[in-house]
């Protein structure tokens, strides 16, 4: 067995000391040949400063005079099947603006200390005033000294950015700090020969693109959607011989059933940890996630676990908890998504580029340009979404956790329909009537969030995936009771509260339907919801293990008007 590299991300230690690694060698080939400078954006602990290394092993050498591809490339696909001239070296500086977030001087003196830094080392004997004038002159100088083209690369550009979500001040000062060093690459075309920068977030690159004639951003390309992250060949390849370690220490700390098999276990760990997508077909494994869960003996959220993922998430449902409910993650374009000016990054791009959010699927306009849907990736990220979902909902609806989840769990169990009507009934009548939206999934992700972790309840599911289809919700009770709730919406008379042009046709309308039409449309969405459950068996899998499953057809029109039909 490979050993495993937690929280190593130099490269050559890795290959060297016989760590487990995913070859990305293919990319960094693709990307050294064919162009000059480089952004991507990719989630904390995802593998960019490991592939910042990978670049730096290659263009730093040592290299073998006769162009053979010594050292840590030599088994790797860049050694055994490319073209790549090895014999080629050049002078490489490295920066990580990660280890500069807490204040602006320190950001200043961390520029400073660093390019003075590769002065001394260097023997450059330049005179230093001003970081982004001292970065140009640097650049310069080593192709002097050299006589060769420059490597820069640039890890966690963003990050005295980004690690000050809630510091607006601060935020703004750093970047304003980090635009006028970015701008020291003005000029310098001609001086370097490959550019690579990495971050979380795509401020418009903070100066970058303007210091830089062509930055290329590879965050939504398809042909690296796969450069950083697991894919599930190259988890099989590097995981299959640790698999059955793992199976017989969950199973002997009674994390796995005993009967559990391996199929059991790779079906498992894709639930946990796969599902990130930046192309909306390559889906991807968490490495951080990956070598914990292959390092202990149990499925935790260990990603989720790191302070910066769980304190954006919890900043941005605290603000508002309905801000990436309903159509909020369909249909977005590719600037919704992506590139933002400091301060005006709304959440769910800020999820989406943190990794709490991912592409499900790509579908096109009528000019062609690319609309992206977006869902919560993997069993890691929604148990703890919807904790601090249903949290942020009570909160902002003044609801008592206490007294609405013991009524719906007594509701349930008794199997009364009448009761649950209006009880859902109330839980969207204390919704503003401006909050109000006109979609199925809205009212889906209201819902969910009041039912999420009650008393008595194991967990509670939103689209777990069924037999041959996906319930809306599944609500698991600690007693062997499990409750199936499919939705079915019509949008009704009323219209959007938040869109004039329904305010307007409103006022122009006849009368809408009468409340006997309203509750014929109702009953008929809930039996409609109840067959759905049946047809697409969506109680199969619980019923090994389930004392009783209850199926729930719940029918909901215009502003959240509740019709429920319970079957066992």
């Amino acid at each position: 067995m490979k050993r495993l590299p937690l929280g190593m991300n130099t490269f050559k230690e890795l290959i060297e000391g016989d760590y487990v690694y995913a070859d990305k060698t293919k990319f960094v080939y693709d990307l050294a040949s064919a162009g000059k400078a480089y952004f991507l954006s990719r989630p904390r602990r995802f593998g960019k400063s490991l592939l910042l290394s990978t670049f730096k092993s290659l263009f730093s050498g040592p290299q073998d005079p006769e162009g053979q591809p010594k050292g840590p490339f030599a088994d790797l696909w860049i050694g055994r099947e490319s073209d790549y001239d090895f014999k080629q070296a050049h002078p490489v500086i490295t920066l990580s603006m990660g280890t500069a977030t807490k204040s602006a001087e320190e950001l200043g003196l961390y520029l400073a200390t660093s390019l003075n830094d590769i002065n001394v080392k260097e023997k450059l004997n330049l005179t230093l005033t001003l970081p982004n004038i001292d970065l140009r002159r640097i650049i310069e100088r080593l192709r002097e000294k050299y006589d060769r083209q420059v490597v820069v690369l640039i890890d966690e550009y963003d990050a005295p950015v980004s690690n000050n979500i809630d510091n607006a001040k601060l935020a703004l000062k750093n970047s304003e700090i980090l635009r006028d060093f970015y701008a020291g690459f003005k000029d310098t075309d001609e001086s370097l020969r490959f550019v690579f920068v990495t971050g979380v977030t795509r401020y418009v690159f903070m100066g970058l693109s303007a210091g830089l004639n062509h930055l290329t951003d590879l965050t939504l390309d398809s042909k690296y959607s796969g450069i950083c992250g697991f894919t599930l060949k190259e988890l099989e390849h590097c995981f299959s011989d640790r698999l059955p370690v793992l199976l017989q220490t969950m199973k002997d700390a009674g994390n796995m059933p005993k009967t559990a098999t391996l199929e059991d276990m790779w079906r498992e760990i894709g639930l946990w940890y796969d599902g990130y997508s930046w192309d909306g077909k390559t889906r991807l494994y968490n490495p951080y996630s990956l070598i914990n869960l292959f390092l202990g003996d149990s499925f935790e959220p260990f990603w989720m676990n790191l302070d910066p993922s769980a304190k954006m998430l919890s900043s941005i449902l605290a603000k508002d908890p309905l801000a990436i409910t309903g159509d909020r993650l369909k249909n977005l374009s590719t600037k919704q998504i992506g590139l933002a000016e400091v301060g005006s990054l709304g959440p769910v791009p800020t999820l989406f580029q943190a990794g709490m959010l991912t592409i499900d699927r790509i579908t096109f306009n009528n000019d062609r340009s690319k609309l992206f849907t977006l869902r919560l990736p993997n069993k890691e990220i929604i148990p703890d979404f919807y904790s601090k979902f249903s949290n942020s909902l009570n909160k902002y609806f003044k609801i008592s956790p206490k007294s609405r989840k013991i009524d719906f769990y007594s509701i349930v169990k008794e199997k009364n329909a009448k009761d649950l009507s209006t009880l859902i009934n109330s839980i969207f009548a204390s919704i503003p009537a401006i909050r109000h939206r006109t979609e199925e999934s809205y009212y889906h992700s209201v819902l969910h969030g009041y039912l999420y972790d009650m008393p008595g309840a194991v967990i509670s599911l939103s689209e777990h995936p069924g037999s041959i289809g996906t319930p809306d919700i599944v609500v698991v009770f600690d007693e062997g009771l499990y409750a199936v709730i499919e939705l079915k919406y019509e949008k009704g008379e009323d219209g959007d509260p938040e869109n004039e042009g329904d305010k307007v046709a409103k006022r122009r309308k006849k009368p809408g339907p009468s409340e006997a039409e309203i509750m014929r449309t109702l009953t008929k969405m809930a039996q409609d919801a109840l067959t759905v459950i049946t047809d697409k068996e969506y109680p199969r899998p619980y019923e090994h293990r389930a004392k009783e499953v209850i199926k729930i057809g719940l029918g909901i029109y215009g502003r959240g008007q509740s019709l429920a039909k319970i079957e066992c």
